[in-house]
């Protein structure tokens, strides 16, 4: 089994990039939707410093052509995108570096769920699950169990209020190949709080 992907998502801060990463995240995220209190114009995101991480733009309402121009300019690595947007949407984003939200609160069962994701095969390289039913940022957790025995047919990250507290219990239970993290792990939004990032990260790679 490939080790955990853990993705922090929220960076706003050149020490918060850089604290992440020698803690060992391998996504880093960069939030361009501008309800988030931790939204980026392109420039501010380009400014932060490069680090072995990925590299992932988190889009909500952008267009295509906006999606791919934000990426060249912020220098991305990947899109997550949050607004509902269609296999074709993903697959011209480019299917290899696309990161798609799901929403399990929005089914009446797991099977309803994995239909609406297996639509997605070819589009897109991860799925991520998050709590709500659009969007993202909140900060509340998914119900883990309902989660057991979800097996799409690509890679997929639980998101969703975690953090040092509850994030190795998801991943015993949901069984996920990654997790994302975020308010979870922040002191505001946005501010990074380095020893919670170091607490998760060994709860679910310390093993």
């Amino acid at each position: 089994m490939s080790p955990l992907l853990v993705k922090i998502c929220g960076m706003t801060r050149p020490e918060d990039v850089v604290g992440c990463t020698e803690a060992g995240a391998d996504l880093l995220g960069f939030i361009f939707a501008a309800k988030s209190p931790r939204c980026l114009t392109p420039g501010q995101a380009a400014a932060l410093p490069r680090t072995p991480a990925r590299r992932v733009g988190v889009f909500v309402e952008q267009t295509r052509d906006e999606v791919l121009e934000i990426m060249r300019t912020a220098n991305l690595d990947m899109a997550q995108l949050h607004g509902g947007q269609s296999p074709e949407f993903c697959r011209a984003v480019g299917p290899g570096r696309v990161i798609r939200a799901f929403w399990p609160q929005k089914h009446p069962d797991i099977a309803s769920l994995a239909a609406e994701i297996a639509a997605f095969e070819g589009s897109i390289r991860f799925a991520l699950l998050d709590a709500g039913a659009s969007g993202g940022g909140h900060g509340i957790s998914l119900d883990f169990a309902a989660l057991t025995g979800l097996a799409p047919p690509m890679p997929w990250l639980l998101a969703g209020g975690l953090g040092p507290d509850n994030v190795a219990e998801a991943v015993r239970i949901a069984k996920p190949n990654g997790v994302d993290l975020n308010s979870g792990v922040e002191s505001s939004p946005g501010l990074k709080e380095l020893a919670k990032v170091r607490r998760s990260l060994w709860a679910v790679k310390g093993q």
